[in-house]
């Protein structure tokens, strides 16, 4: 008997739709048992959010300051072959409830040299906020043998009307009749049992070395050139803008919601801005610095971290 632990955070149940269908080969296999913990912040999330409560978590998150968390019905006496992580970034870091769970006690006993399979849903920016994973998961003495990403497929400006009529409104099928839908495609969710066999076939071999290659090489590692650019740009300045607003106070605090504002007009306002600016200047790329390109995209499809 191989049993898996699946630890996994959803609002809106989308991130559990990627997970199931990942681990739909492991449906009514007797071999295996599979021990899902949904993680749950003592405070829970609103969703839809209201503008300003959206906004008013990147500090937090950015710093990655824990909150009190449900306790959890994780039985610590079972010894797991296989650890999955299924979380969302925010913000270009880990959301706060993994973030949360990944420093507690239980986490450093739980995942002590497990390998390690993250599955991600996003709209699309996850470079950085999986470099902190993998960093956690360094700290925690954990193996990262495999990533997933399930991302929007829409256009960068399109995803980021979407994503905030989904997380604002709860809108997720058209916008306004007009907009697609937001999230993970249709294809990718009949697709990814595929990569369910490939992890099946690894944990029956106690061997995951070829693992991230093989999801790659099914299309579920996404690396475009324009949002890696993007990603840089906002891994620089997002510390700053947390600082800026939590000198003002802590999370609610009405001290900071005049800066909280700001942050809200300004980010989705950049990313207006410098979009086109950066998918010309990707467009350049392979031209001016193909071979850099091509070094950091394999970079991130792969799951080492960078000394």
């Amino acid at each position: 008997m191989k049993n898996i632990l699946v630890i996994y955070y959803t609002q809106t149940g989308q991130a559990k739709q990627g997970l199931d269908a990942v681990l739909k080969p492991f449906n009514n296999e007797q071999e295996y048992k599979i021990h899902y913990e949904l993680i749950k912040p003592v405070t829970a999330l609103p969703y839809p959010w209201k503008y300003s409560e959206f906004f008013d978590v990147f500090p937090e998150n950015v710093h990655a300051i824990p909150f009190e968390l449900e306790p959890s019905g994780i039985n610590m006496t079972i010894n797991y072959d296989l650890v999955i992580i299924a979380y969302q970034p925010w913000f270009l870091s880990i959301c706060r409830p993994i973030s949360s769970f990944l420093m507690t006690k239980e986490a450093k006993i739980l995942l002590n040299t497990k390998p390690v399979i993250t599955i991600i849903n996003c709209r699309n920016m996850w470079l950085n906020a999986q470099e902190k994973m993998k960093q956690r998961l360094l700290d925690l003495n954990a193996k990262l043998v495999g990533n997933i990403t399930f991302v929007d497929r829409s256009a960068n400006l399109t995803s980021l009307i979407t994503v905030l009529a989904f997380e604002l409104k709860g809108i997720k099928e058209k916008y306004m009749g007009f907009f697609p839908k937001y999230g993970i495609s249709d294809t990718d969710i009949q697709t990814a049992p595929v990569i369910g066999e490939l992890i099946k076939t690894s944990l029956q071999k106690n061997n995951f070395d070829d693992l991230q290659s093989q999801i790659v090489g099914k299309g579920f590692v996404t690396v475009k050139p324009n949002l890696l650019i993007m990603e840089g740009r906002g891994k620089a300045l997002f510390p700053l803008y947390a600082n800026y607003i939590s000198k003002k106070g802590t999370a609610g605090s009405a001290d900071r919601k005049m800066r909280v504002k700001i942050f809200g007009m300004v980010l989705p306002t950049g990313i207006l801005l410098l979009s086109p600016i950066i998918t010309i200047a990707t467009r350049l790329a392979p031209i001016i610095a193909a071979g850099k390109m091509r070094k950091l995209i394999a970079y991130y499809q792969q799951n080492e971290l960078k000394k």
